[in-house]
């Protein structure tokens, strides 16, 4: 278990070592869970994102990547990852149910349009997303009002590297 305190901005201090233990004893609301990651609710604003696998690493990993460098605005912020990616915190941000929530805020008719946008195309070529995956309502949240993007850790790296069968890892 990696423990320790990190400080970043709106938050006191992280000790990831007592959010491993407040889930633990279900002081978490449970959020969900991907094929690689778990995701609670830490009542702050915030969110974490708990790898179950290397699988759910390299998706922790990537999402810290991106968010790191990115300027887009089109995804939920990351202000903090353990030192060896196993716990992510997020932004919080309120779930959509319906895709068509993003194609009004693009000004799209359906995701085959939505994928024609420029800053879509320009996401996904430069962090290498899959543009299928963006045309699913449980990957994007809002945020003041904001469509974002909350889970874009499946990158076409990650799914190489760890979904793939080694013979197609190339």
């Amino acid at each position: 278990m990696e423990s320790g305190k990190i400080a970043i901005d709106g938050l006191d201090q992280i000790d990831f070592k007592q959010i491993y233990m407040n889930i633990r004893k279900g002081r978490y609301r449970y959020l969900g869970m991907g094929s690689g990651r778990i995701v609670f609710d830490l009542g702050n604003g915030y969110v974490v994102k708990v790898a179950r696998s290397r699988r759910g690493i390299g998706q922790n990993r990537a999402e810290y990547k991106i968010a790191s460098s990115d300027d887009s605005g089109l995804f939920a912020g990351i202000p903090a990852v353990s030192k060896r990616s196993g716990y992510l915190i997020m932004n919080k941000a309120e779930g959509i149910r319906d895709i068509s929530y993003v194609w009004d805020y693009f000004h799209v008719k359906n995701n085959q349009e939505l994928f024609q946008v420029p800053t879509i195309q320009e996401i996904s070529q430069k962090y290498g997303l899959l543009l299928w995956d963006l045309g699913r309502a449980v990957n994007w949240g809002q945020i003041n009002g904001k469509p974002v993007i909350i889970d874009y850790g499946f990158t076409k790296a990650v799914r190489r590297n760890y979904y793939l069968p080694p013979i197609f890892r190339k």
